[in-house]
Order: C-alpha cells, then sequence, then structure tokens
C-alpha cells in the first residue's frame, strides 16, 4: 500500500489536482484516495478515452470497490440519431446504483457533466431490476415492459 500524505490532510469536501504523472498512476492514486476517505470518490476526465482507460486502470487497482463510469452520449447536441444502446444502459445502470453508493470512484468526462441528466427518483421510478432465481408472472411482466415502451416480438434484434 502506497501511504499518500496528502490524504491525511484532506479536508472532507476536498478537491485534489494531479499534474503530470504517468496515466497508470492516476488510477493507483485514485484507487488509494477511496480507500483513504471511505466515501465515494468522483474522477473526471478531459475526455471520453481518458476515462475509460482511467475505469479500466482503477478496475485493476481497486477491485475490492465498486468502480462505476457514466459515460458521455457520444453524440453532438443536433445529430438526427440516438446514442447507442450499450451507452444508454452503462449511463442508467450507474445512475441507477449512484444514491446507494456508501464507497468507491465514479469516474466522468468533463463533458458528460455539461448534460442534464435524469433526477434519482425518475431513474429509480422506472428501473426495472431482476435477480437470478426470482419468480415472476409473465403475463404482468409483459404488461409493465409494454407500458415501459418495449414491443413484444418474437425475435429480438435490439437491445
Amino acid at each position: 500500500m502506497i501511504e499518500l500524505p496528502v490524504i491525511k490532510s484532506l479536508p472532507k469536501a476536498g478537491v485534489l489536482r494531479w499534474g503530470q504523472c504517468p496515466a497508470a498512476s492516476h488510477g493507483l492514486v485514485a484507487a488509494e484516495l477511496a480507500r483513504a476517505l471511505q466515501s465515494p470518490v468522483l474522477l473526471l476526465t478531459a475526455d471520453t478515452a481518458s476515462a475509460y482507460q482511467l475505469e479500466q486502470n482503477l478496475r485493476f487497482f481497486a477491485a475490492e470497490l465498486p468502480v462505476r463510469l457514466l459515460p458521455d452520449w457520444e453524440t453532438l447536441p443536433y445529430d438526427n440519431f440516438s446514442p447507442h444502446e450499450d451507452i444508454v444502459s452503462e449511463r442508467l445502470r450507474t445512475l441507477a446504483e449512484l444514491p446507494g453508493m456508501v464507497n468507491g470512484i465514479l469516474v466522468a468526462p468533463i463533458s458528460t457533466l455539461m448534460q442534464r441528466i435524469a433526477p434519482p427518483d425518475y431513474v429509480r421510478q422506472h428501473s426495472l431490476r431482476l435477480k437470478l432465481g426470482q419468480n415472476i408472472d409473465i403475463n404482468r411482466f409483459r404488461l409493465e415492459l409494454e407500458k415501459s415502451g418495449y414491443r413484444n416480438v418474437d425475435t429480438v434484434y435490439q437491445h
């Protein structure tokens, strides 16, 4: 474990800025910071590529901590197409888990913070959580999915 003197003197709602240091060391320092603070830590990156890279580094250095990514939409405001389904799913998963996050690390590119997000109550009310082995009334479940905008089809081609 690396001893970081700045962590001992960090104020409760402190801000740390790291200058020029090797990219992988950001993940190591952030992992140690999250362990020491025992509260959620928000890490902002300059762009989407560095956010994904930092997330991978953190999964290595902080395997025991929850590491979440709030990815950018990767579309321009006036594009005529929607973001990729994987991005939408990742964002919704992260937003649904954030209110219950007591420790861990949230990584986001700065462009993500410049866009509005759904309120926590809206995300909670419109989230669907299934558990392995859970018993479900298939007809009621199908109706709930249809009310949420899903279509009942024989073969699924999209997320």
